[in-house]
């Protein structure tokens, strides 16, 4: 027990956190559709990779390593290709896919006029734009693409109000920030509940390799 507790291998939660980070400075400086599928992309790929990392030295630790499986029956079973502890883990991530999903998005409808108090929000119309796509992460629930979807309206009124001459009034000038600062609002948003669901994600593979490598029983 003593030794299991000293070689005990856990996910990479800060590797996690900071390579998801990472990816919203890279993506999110400017909201587009392409840097919102780019950024979605992105994260779901750096979870895939902490998970498989996870299974791999998991693995290694019961087959190769410190805790290296010494019942031949045992050791065969935990390794068998189709029902042993890689592929049952393989099988729970295909069962708890993470998923990418888009969200057509009129700007009509989904964007919000911010106020001076952030509190007060009326539709904002914005002429010459069609439907945009919005894309993100599908996890437990649909959260995270609707706060993508709003995400990107924000991003594009932001854009329209600085090309717009009228944005040399003070008036304009004001909106453009109050824009950017929901829009900084927003990011934190999608980027910390994100990585928080990811990390839920990945706990829950944790327990259940535990519970996988308990009903081996080593």
């Amino acid at each position: 027990m003593d030794m299991n507790s000293k070689t005990k291998i856990t996910m990479d939660l800060v590797r996690l956190e900071t390579e998801v980070r990472q990816k919203a400075k890279e993506y999110l400086d400017d909201i587009t559709e392409d840097n919102l599928k780019a950024f979605a992309e992105s994260t779901k790929y750096i979870a895939q990779s902490v998970l498989e990392n996870f299974i791999l030295s998991v693995d290694d630790l019961f087959t190769n390593g410190a805790l290296k499986i010494c019942d031949n029956g045992i050791y065969n079973r935990f390794s068998d290709f189709h029902d042993g502890y890689r592929a049952q883990m393989k099988k729970w991530a295909k069962e708890n896919e993470i998923i990418i999903r888009e969200m057509k998005v009129s700007p009509t409808l989904m964007n919000l006029e911010p106020e001076s108090e952030g509190i007060i929000k009326k539709p904002l119309v914005i002429a010459g734009i069609g439907t945009l796509i919005a894309v993100g992460l599908f996890i437990f629930t649909e959260t995270w693409i609707a706060v993508a979807a709003e995400l990107l309206v924000l991003g594009v009124a932001t854009y329209i109000y600085k090309q717009s001459n009228e944005s040399r009034d003070q008036e304009h000038a004001f909106k453009v920030k109050k824009y950017e600062m929901q829009i900084e609002q927003e990011k934190a948003l999608l980027v910390d509940g994100l990585i928080k669901d990811l990390k839920k994600w990945l706990d829950n593979a944790e327990q259940f390799s535990e519970n996988v490598i308990s009903k081996f029983g080593v």
